[in-house]
C-alpha cells in the first residue's frame, strides 16, 4: 500500500491534472504514506516474538502446503491399486464432513506416481452444474488445467460456446485428441461433493443423459478413471446412482493415524516454535480422536492463546482456554454435526439430539422405547457421531461430546 501511494505520487504530473491540483494532492498522498508506514512499523513491533499460526481449519489444505498436509499415503496407494485393476472400478471416497477428503484430492499429485494424473472437479460450483454443456466444458477445462500444472501439455482448450449445442460430442472429440498426447499415462477424474450432481438433476439443470455419458466414459475409455468424493455412498443416494454405476468400490476416509496427528501438532511448518507441556499432545490426540479438522481447529486456537499470553508453551490451562475458543470459532462445524447428522427428518433429529444430550451429560444411554430410536442410533453411528463399544454408546470424538454437553441447544 505504501509503495503504491509513493508510485501514485510520482505519477501525478502524468495524470492530466492541473499544477494546482498536483500541488494540492501531493502532500495529502505523502501524509497518508507516512501514516501507513508508521502503522506498519507499529504492527511489526507488536508481532515481534509472536508465534506463527500455520494451522488451517476453515479451508482444505492445498498442494503447496505440504508441511500442513500429513499422512494419507495408505489411501493414495489403495486408489492407485484400484485404478490399475483390470476391472477398473469406479471409486467412491466417502467419510464424515471435515475429515480431509478435499485436502486429500488436492494433494494427490504429490502422493501419486507420475504416470497417473489426478484432475480435480468441484461439483459445488454452479458454473459446472448449471447445464450439461457447462459440465462438459468444465470437465475439459479441469483436465487441461491440472495436466498442465503437472507438466503435461494437452490440445488447446476449446471455447465454452462450442459445447452449447453438442456438449457430449465435443467432450469426446477433445478427450480423444488428449489421450493421444498422454501416451501410457492415465487420468483420474476426482468429482468432489459429487452429490451435487443429483441435486442438479432434481432441479432440472442436468438430465439423466449425464449419467449415460459418465457410464460410457467409464466403460470405454481405459485411460480414464473416476473417483466420486462425498459424505454418502452411491447406494445411499438412490437407484439412479447404484444402477448406472455398477462396478463400484467404496473407500471410507476417517481420521488420521496417531503418528500422523502427532506430526501435524509438532511440525505444521518449518518455522513453528510452539511447545507443549508433558501430556498435552497425548490429551489432544484423545480429545480429537485424531480428527483432522478438530486438530487444525485446536492447533489454531492454541497458537492464539499462546500469543495472547506471550508464551510459546501450551499448559493445561491454555489448552482449556483454547478449547473454549475453538467452540466459538468452530461453531459452524459443531452445529452442522448437531443439526444435519442426528436424523433424516425433524422427528428423528429431535430424538437424536435427545440421545446425544443424555450421553454427553450422563455418560450413559437409557432407551426411551421409541420405535424409531434404533434407526436414529444406526444413523448416528453411520455418520460417526456415536460408536458402540462393549455394548455402550459414546461419542467418537470427545471434543464434540464436550461441545454438546456445554453448548448444544435442541432444535
Amino acid at each position: 500500500m505504501s509503495n503504491n501511494l509513493a508510485l501514485l505520487t510520482l505519477q501525478l504530473p502524468s495524470l492530466g491534472l492541473k499544477n494546482e491540483a498536483v500541488k494540492r494532492w501531493k502532500p495529502v498522498l505523502e501524509r497518508w504514506q507516512r501514516v501507513i508506514e508508521l502503522e506498519q512499523n507499529e504492527q511489526q513491533k507488536l508481532s515481534q516474538g509472536q508465534l506463527i499460526n500455520p494451522f488451517q481449519y476453515g479451508n482444505p489444505v492445498r498442494l503447496n502446503q505440504k508441511d500442513l498436509f500429513k499422512g494419507r499415503q495408505r489411501f493414495a496407494n489403495e486408489v492407485v491399486r484400484r485404478i490399475l485393476d483390470r476391472d477398473r472400478p469406479t471409486l467412491v471416497l466417502h467419510g464424515p464432513r471435515r475429515c480431509g477428503k478435499t485436502s486429500f484430492l488436492y494433494n494427490l499429485p504429490r502422493l501419486f506416481p507420475n504416470d497417473i494424473l489426478p484432475v480435480f472437479l468441484d461439483m459445488q460450483s454452479s458454473a459446472i452444474t448449471n447445464t450439461e454443456a457447462d459440465f462438459c466444458y468444465g470437465l475439459v477445462r479441469a483436465v487441461h488445467k491440472d495436466c498442465k500444472t503437472q507438466g503435461v501439455k494437452l490440445p488447446t482448450l476449446p471455447k465454452r460456446e462450442q459445447f452449447k449445442n453438442s456438449p457430449y460430442p465435443n467432450l469426446e472429440d477433445w478427450l480423444y485428441k488428449a489421450f493421444e498426447e498422454l501416451g501410457e499415462r492415465r487420468i483420474l477424474l476426482n468429482l468432489d461433493e459429487f452429490e451435487k450432481i443429483g441435486t442438479a438433476i432434481q432441479n432440472g439443470q442436468l438430465t439423466l443423459r449425464l449419467f449415460d455419458e459418465l457410464r460410457h466414459l467409464i466403460q470405454h475409455y481405459e485411460q480414464l478413471g473416476f473417483l466420486f468424493s462425498g459424505v454418502q455412498t452411491l447406494d445411499e443416494l438412490g437407484p439412479h446412482w447404484s444402477s448406472y454405476f455398477i462396478s463400484v468400490v467404496p473407500i471410507e476416509m476417517l481420521y488420521l493415524e496417531p503418528n500422523e496427528a502427532k506430526e501435524l501438532l509438532l511440525n505444521p511448518d518449518p518455522d513453528f516454535k510452539m511447545r507443549y507441556a508433558p501430556g498435552i499432545v497425548e490429551e489432544l490426540l484423545k480429545l480429537t480422536s485424531c480428527h483432522p479438522y478438530c486438530l487444525q481447529l485446536l492447533g489454531a486456537s492454541m497458537v492464539n492463546q499462546a500469543n495472547l499470553n506471550k508464551t510459546d508453551l501450551i499448559t493445561p490451562e491454555l489448552l482449556q482456554a483454547a478449547i473454549e475458543e475453538s467452540f466459538i470459532s468452530g461453531q459452524a462445524y459443531f452445529t452442522n454435526m448437531w443439526t444435519e447428522f442426528t436424523g433424516k427428518n425433524p422427528e428423528e433429529i429431535a430424538i437424536g439430539q435427545e440421545i446425544l444430550l443424555q450421553i454427553a451429560q450422563t455418560d450413559n444411554f437409557i432407551s426411551m422405547n421409541n420405535p424409531i430410536e434404533e434407526e436414529v442410533l444406526k444413523y448416528m453411528i453411520r455418520y460417526h457421531l456415536l460408536q458402540k463399544v462393549n455394548g455402550r454408546y459414546d461419542f467418537e470424538v470427545p471434543l464434540l461430546k464436550q461441545w454438546v454437553k456445554e453448548r448444544a441447544v435442541k432444535s
